[in-house]
């Protein structure tokens, strides 16, 4: 009677599977209409490695599911669900994008075998991305190739003659691009230790944007900066926002020295303190402004050979606010001085990122630089 009733209770939890699978979504690829698997079911049907390199999903036929075996049903023995035959289509699929692309990919003078097995490296190990290629490209690469499920169909239903060109001429210029910051990296290494700088500090205060704080590390760079100061919500290099920063700044947050505050009040002190001989000046247009040119800065004078130790010189701590709100108002009279850049436009306002250059170099000009 037991053996009866087991036998009974997995009958029917066949028969369940049966129709559950049977009753999944279809989606069209190609001519025909190809089971789409869940993400859940996909991992328990899915062939071939985690890179998808020889990957296919079963489909099933509404009118005739054949059985296959699948471990572990609730009795814990082995239970006959829907042996579901092989979709070949979307593997004929992946394989002409890859044969299209590497085409290409070779047309452009790059080594889509190397490409390939960096792309599958970068999910099967531990080393990372490539130094070759460098990580945006590995990662169009393995888009193109294995796009996400919610991106399969698009890239299904466009021509592949077109996306895979397209990918290729991405892929050579993400490339072409990372080589380029890497050469950039090792001419600043290369130069570092004969890099000048002068007395000259910048205070980042509340600065939210990290492209316009990149551009101003890379500014600071070219200006020979001695450090940089950011204070409160700016972005900075290893704290908040420190990758859409080294966009911008192309390696310069890794030269120029920085240091980060909470706030605008304690960034203060620490000039006083450990830069006494600094003139504290504010960018912002108020009552009491002066235009930067017609304000005489303190530092050294390069021009008649008095090169002091940066350090230690008199110079300057340019302070630059919020792009809406500016310096915050509660340090603006306890700076020494505060200079405005003359505006003849309508918009009466400049981007801080083109702001920090054209005072700089006025600092520069006067110290004979």
């Amino acid at each position: 009677m037991v053996m009866h009733v087991l036998f009974l209770m997995n009958f029917l939890a066949v028969e369940i599977c049966k129709a559950f699978v049977c009753s999944l979504p279809r989606r069209p690829i190609g001519r025909n209409h190809i089971f789409s698997p869940t993400p859940k079911l996909r991992k328990f049907i899915s062939v071939g490695d985690p890179f998808n390199h020889a990957t296919t999903y079963h489909s099933c036929d509404t009118n005739a599911c054949s059985l296959s075996r699948v471990n572990g049903d609730a009795l814990g023995t082995t239970s006959i669900v829907g042996n579901l035959e092989i979709n070949i289509e979307e593997g004929k699929a992946r394989q002409i994008r890859k044969e299209r692309l590497h085409h290409h990919l070779h047309e452009l003078g790059i080594d889509a075998v190397l490409l390939e097995d960096a792309a599958f490296r970068s999910v099967t190990t531990t080393d990372g991305f490539d130094s070759r290629f460098g990580k945006s490209a590995v990662k169009a690469y393995r888009s193109y190739i294995d796009p996400k499920p919610r991106k399969l169909d698009a890239v299904a239903r466009e021509n592949v003659e077109v996306s895979s060109n397209r990918y290729a001429r991405q892929i050579a210029f993400l490339s072409k691009r990372h080589r380029s910051r890497e050469a950039e990296w090792v001419r600043h290494i290369d130069t570092s230790d004969s890099r000048r700088t002068f007395p000259l500090v910048l205070v980042l205060d509340n600065v939210r944007s990290a492209s316009n704080v990149g551009s101003i590390f890379r500014s600071a760079d070219a200006c020979g900066c001695l450090e940089i100061l950011t204070i409160g919500i700016t972005p900075h290099p290893n704290g908040n926002g420190a990758d859409k920063l080294s966009k911008t700044a192309l390696g310069a947050e890794r030269i120029v020295a920085s240091r980060h505050f909470a706030t605008a009040v304690q960034a203060m002190e620490f000039l006083r303190t450990e830069r006494p001989k600094l003139q504290l000046v504010g960018m912002e247009t108020t009552e009491w402004s002066k235009s930067y040119a017609s304000v005489k800065y303190p530092g050294p004078t390069l021009a008649s050979g008095n090169d002091d130790d940066p350090t230690s010189a008199p110079g300057v701590a340019l302070f630059l606010g919020n792009e809406v709100s500016g310096v915050d108002t509660e340090i603006l009279p306890l700076l020494d001085q505060v200079v405005e850049i003359p505006m003849f436009g309508r918009k009466n306002s400049l981007n801080v990122a083109a702001c920090a250059p054209v005072v700089m170099y006025e600092i520069l000009r006067q110290w004979g630089v």
